[in-house]
């Protein structure tokens, strides 16, 4: 009967530690991970992935910071919800939040961050700004959506909605105030309207390529004179269509970095399939070496493989 009781105590015991230590681990994940500089702007990646993207990384989404505040993000993929958290910001502080485009690994967090914000203490409305629908409805009809599923409860009442016609040869001012300026571009993405952003901040610009095929006429006229430029490297040069219809061969993304004339490309939206999965070689994670070497062979510039949380100051 003794030795019973005494298995069962230690059994109680185990238990306890192990609730304790799972609550722990968790605790640490939603902790703040990675602060970036009080001062100056800074880039901050917070999805490095796409939709298959491995490695425990999230979908595609960015946060520009400015002298420590988190003014502008960029993409609301799958997983950004919390490493907004993880990354020490807020979404009452956040003044502009850019979607490419509305694929889910570039949207699906949207309702999420939206529902949280009602309960901060915003001044002033959300400017989220989208892709017009061509043959889609587009932002404005991806929000009322959402909005149907949230009543009674308008979420989206503080939104200034800002929907954008992607023009693949003009650029676009999408939002401007004393401190920042938001301009944009149509981009080839298969038949998915897409916008390619560029943020301007403290005489600062960062060019967000967006998932294009990096051969649309106004592309690399958009990204001169930018301080740092964000493209996408998820297949690798084995890939086929469908694929190579939605991104661009590393070697093209290597030229397209080379005619830009920027000095610092950061490489994103890195995925990996199952090593078993038949086209697994096709995407840029199977062989992350050789996809980067092929980029490096067509830009001379410095090259940053992007990683979740990671802070790249300007």
């Amino acid at each position: 009967m003794k030795k019973v009781f005494l298995i069962l105590t230690l059994l109680a015991i185990s238990v306890g530690c192990n609730k304790k230590i799972k609550a722990e681990a968790l605790k640490q994940n939603t902790e703040t991970v990675m602060a970036c500089a009080k001062e100056g702007v800074t880039l901050q990646i917070l999805g490095s992935g796409g939709p298959a993207a491995g490695n425990g990384r999230a979908s595609t989404g960015y946060l520009v910071w400015a002298d420590g505040k988190p003014l502008v993000m960029i993409d609301a993929g799958g997983g950004t919800y919390l490493r907004l958290q993880q990354a020490g910001a807020h979404m009452g502080d956040i003044a502009f939040l850019g979607i490419s485009h509305l694929h889910p690994d570039h949207a699906s967090e949207l309702p999420a961050l939206l529902w949280s914000d009602i309960f901060s203490n915003r001044s002033a409305p959300l400017n989220v700004s989208g892709p017009a629908g061509e043959g889609s409805d587009g932002l404005t009809g991806f929000l009322k959506a959402v909005n149907d599923m949230a009543t009674p409860i308008d979420a989206f009442t503080r939104i200034n909605a800002i929907e954008v016609i992607p023009q693949k040869d003009s650029v676009i001012t999408v939002y401007k105030d004393d401190l920042m300026e938001i301009t944009a571009i149509g981009v080839n993405h298969a038949n998915k309207p897409t916008l390619a952003y560029k943020v301007t901040i403290q005489n600062k610009r960062i060019v967000f390529g967006a998932d294009q095929t990096l051969d649309s006429p106004g592309f690399i006229e958009f990204t001169k004179g930018a301080d740092l430029l964000v493209l996408h490297l998820a297949i690798s040069e084995e890939a086929a269509e469908p694929f190579t219809n939605l991104h661009a061969k590393p070697l093209k993304v290597g030229t397209a970095a080379q005619q830009s004339g920027v000095q610092r490309l950061v490489l994103s939206h890195l995925m990996k399939l199952d090593s078993a999965h038949l086209r697994a070689k096709e995407f840029s994670l199977w062989d992350i070496n050789s996809n980067l070497k092929l980029v490096k062979d067509n830009y001379q510039g410095a090259i940053l493989l992007a990683e979740d949380l990671e802070c790249i100051p300007l």
